[in-house]
């Protein structure tokens, strides 16, 4: 099975915590563990397997698994894989041996200094949304609230109510300014950091591209 299948195949188990009837009795233990191997999967799974096809009336191969979960962690130790698994915000595994450990480590922390920067703009930019959301909608009750038609004794809390509004009104819209200038100094350091990232990642990682 070349990389790119081994690769689909660990994508399709990558969401199963315990294999199916159908796999077990396949018996193919060689791609099972090249798939878990591929994903960073620890090959302790293979205990799991066992538990799981028992059930079924099979007796794994853990030696095959084995054999197959080495072939895999070549593909998951990779230094472009480090960088894309970084770069999702996602935690590795530790499983790379120490002849691949060091290189995966060093991309995954660059596609990780990249995600967090990204995240930084994200949460200022959800914060904007919630600001001006937040506006509209007072906005919106301020303009139901008609002091006029109230009655003589109920005119005192419609002013307060609507001066209320006002007052939250323009508390959010001061919000809104600072979080409209947090954004540009995150996008600011995100290009920073984005340039600075590329930089290092095309010495350290190869075939890089700018992903």
């Amino acid at each position: 099975m070349g990389i790119a299948a081994g690769m689909g195949l660990a994508l399709t188990l990558g969401g199963c915590e315990s294999v199916s009837k159908d796999q077990c009795l396949a018996g193919d233990w060689v791609s099972l563990g090249r798939a878990d191997g591929a994903v960073g999967r620890s090959s302790n799974r293979i205990e799991d397997i066992v538990k799981d096809c028992g059930r079924h009336g099979v007796t794994p191969d853990p030696q095959a698994y084995l054999a197959g979960w080495n072939e895999g962690v070549q593909i998951y130790c990779t230094p472009a894989n480090g960088f894309n698994v970084g770069r999702q915000g996602s935690s590795h595994s530790g499983i790379c041996p120490p002849a691949l450990a060091g290189s995966f480590e060093q991309s995954y922390r660059l596609g990780y200094r990249l995600w967090s920067a990204r995240s930084a703009v994200e949460q200022v930019e959800t914060r904007i949304r919630s600001l001006e959301s937040r506006i509209a909608s007072d906005e919106a009750k301020l303009r139901q609230v008609d002091c006029a038609r109230a009655k003589p004794e109920a005119q005192q809390d419609c002013r307060n109510k609507a001066q209320d509004l006002r007052n939250a009104i323009q508390d959010s819209r001061f919000q809104l300014q600072d979080a409209r200038w947090s954004l540009l100094q995150k996008q600011a350091e995100y290009q920073a950091t984005e340039a600075a990232v590329h930089a290092e990642a095309s010495v350290l990682i190869p075939g890089y591209g700018g992903q």
